[in-house]
């Protein structure tokens, strides 16, 4: 026994097999919710095909620097100040000229009387979104000359473009291109697109949206129910499949799953979005999936419920709301000029505010008419968590399933140990912590098997 234990790869296997019996006992306790991690509202919504601003610079007291955070590379920039052509300027080094004097307290004009409106135009145009904004320059003497101390000038910037070094993703991030349902499947999904839901290219985001949403509801108006464990693993073509032959039934979570599906391949990009917050696996504050369309003619994230049949809401300027953006409303109930684009066909036969709308036609009603369910589960205690791809779902307690599919065990693994799923909270969660500890556990494993193997040698 002495000699045993004079031996390194003694130590080091009881290291490893007490940090082998650590990843276990985490992996098999785990709360079945807690691979997320949080992140801010900006990184979850801003998307890099839309132009934002990375860093504004003052550059001297007449010129004022940015970098524009875009997908796009415009070969150049039309500048209008106060609504003229200024100049042309170089893509690739935005440095505009300030307009007017600085504000310094000279005179008795006040300090609006210094703003100055710019658009900045990438070209040729068409090429993207203008960007507008007002700037006021102000001279640190003003402040000096009124016994404050201020190192330098600045400008005030007044603009609704988003702003700041946070994290952004393209659309493409989020969108799931089903590699994995392997190419005869996807040749009969785009035929169903194509010739049975109808697409055309020449449809816009809305129509398309409207067109999936009809053929999804019709074709599984009789599926809802609970899904078998098989769903869990199966990919969505084939619980699409199942659900409207009646062989399988579907929750939320099939039905989004489905919509995924069937709208990416019709040219929406969407992704699966879910918020179930639990407590030891056994306790739900609240548990619903949906998914979010993006709609290139806006640039933004629109929150879609196919299983309700919601289909957009809008606020009273018509730019679709995300997610977070009704979580938000719901806890104030905000609903003023709020609609919501539904399909009375299917839950809302009775709404007279839809009562004149054709069978199968998408109409606006007023938000807070539909808003049972969005009220539900986008509380206080909601964590919503936007799924990256591959679109299948967590594995649970039925661990036979990671044999079932390589994609639905790879894609576990990977989301269990540095893949998690982003996630927006006004509470904090256990994200950051839980993935500290699966890390370490993991890496130590690692270390401590490749130690042992090689004092073996």
């Amino acid at each position: 026994m002495s000699f045993l234990t004079q031996h390194p790869a003694f130590w080091l296997a009881l290291a490893f097999l007490a940090l082998l019996a650590a990843n276990l006992y985490v992996f098999l306790t785990r709360n079945w919710e807690e691979s997320l991690y949080p992140v801010d509202y900006a990184r979850l919504n801003y998307a890099l095909d839309v132009p934002t601003i990375r860093r504004w610079k003052l550059a001297g007291p007449q010129w004022v620097r940015l970098e524009v955070a875009w997908t796009q590379q415009p070969a150049s920039w039309q500048l209008f100040i106060d609504g003229q052509a200024a100049q042309v300027l170089p893509g690739n080094a935005l440095r505009i000229p300030l307009a007017g004097v600085q504000f310094d307290g000279s005179t008795a004009e006040p300090l609006e009387k210094f703003e100055h409106r710019y658009k900045l135009r990438p070209l040729p145009e068409g090429t993207g979104p203008d960007l507008d904004f007002t700037i006021v320059a102000i001279a640190a003497d003003y402040y000096r000359a009124r016994g404050m101390h201020f190192p330098s000038d600045l400008c005030l910037i007044y603009t609704d473009i988003p702003a700041g070094k946070y994290r952004r993703h393209p659309v493409s991030y989020w969108v799931d291109d089903y590699r994995y349902l392997g190419a005869e499947t996807l040749t009969e999904v785009d035929r169903v697109v194509r010739q049975e839901i109808g697409v055309r290219d020449s449809d816009d985001t809305f129509t398309r949206m409207d067109k999936v949403m009809r053929y999804q509801r019709t074709q599984l108006v009789n599926a809802g129910g609970v899904p078998k464990d098989a769903f869990r693993w199966m990919n969505p073509w084939e619980m699409f499949q199942e659900m409207a032959a009646g062989t399988g039934k579907g929750w939320c979570t099939q039905n989004a799953q489905v919509f995924t599906l069937l709208a990416n391949r019709a040219g929406i990009p969407t992704r699966f979005v879910f918020g179930a917050n639990t407590v030891d696996n056994t306790l739900l504050y609240n548990g619903h999936s949906w998914a979010e369309c993006w709609v290139k003619e806006q640039g933004r994230w629109a929150h879609v419920d196919p299983t309700h049949t919601l289909i957009a809401i809008q606020d009273k300027k018509g730019q679709v709301l995300n997610t977070a953006d009704l979580m938000h409303l719901n806890e104030h109930e905000t609903y003023e000029g709020v609609t919501a684009r539904i399909m009375k066909d299917w839950h809302w036969e009775d709404l007279p505010a839809a009562a004149a709308a054709a069978p199968g036609v998408a109409v606006n009603v007023p938000y807070g008419l539909v808003n049972l369910l969005p009220k539900t589960h986008l509380n206080r205690q909601s964590i919503i968590k936007y799924r990256r791809p591959p679109n299948v779902e967590d594995t649970r307690d039925v661990y036979s399933m990671l044999l079932m599919s390589r994609t639905f065990t790879w894609t576990n693994v990977k989301r269990y140990l540095c893949q998690p799923t982003l996630a927006y909270s006004k509470l904090p969660t256990n994200g950051v912590s839980t993935y500290v500890l699966r890390q370490s556990l993991f890496l130590g494993l690692v270390v401590t098997a490749t130690l042992l193997v090689a004092s073996l040698r």
